[in-house]
C-alpha cells in the first residue's frame, strides 16, 4: 500500500466508487464536454473521459483526482453552494 499523502490526514478522500459516480453525474447530468481539460500538470493533460478508467486504475493518479473531488465537495460546503457555480443575469435598468 502506498504512503497517505499529507492532505489525506485533514481531508478524507472519497471512495472510488463515489468519485466515479460523481464523474458521471458531471458528464451525464451536467453535460461536461468529455474533451474538457480536468487538470493539466507540466505537458501532461487529464480529459473528463479519462477519470474513470484512471480512477479504476488506481495509483497516484486516482489518489490525486480523488484528493480533487474531495476538495471540491468541501469547498462547496464550506461556501454554501448546492453543486457548480450558479451565474445569475444581472438585471437591467429599467427592468428588462
Amino acid at each position: 500500500m502506498t504512503e497517505p499523502f499529507e492532505f489525506e490526514e485533514e481531508l478524507p478522500l472519497v471512495s472510488v466508487e463515489e468519485a466515479v459516480a460523481e464523474v458521471r453525474r458531471w458528464l451525464d447530468v451536467e453535460r461536461v464536454d468529455p474533451e474538457q481539460v480536468f487538470a493539466m500538470a507540466d505537458a501532461r493533460m487529464i480529459y473528463y473521459k479519462d477519470l474513470i478508467p484512471l480512477l479504476e486504475a488506481g495509483g497516484e493518479e486516482s489518489r490525486l483526482i480523488r484528493f480533487a473531488i474531495s476538495r471540491g465537495r468541501a469547498i462547496r460546503q464550506t461556501r454554501g453552494a448546492p453543486g457548480m457555480l450558479e451565474i445569475t443575469p444581472r438585471e437591467r435598468p429599467g427592468g428588462e
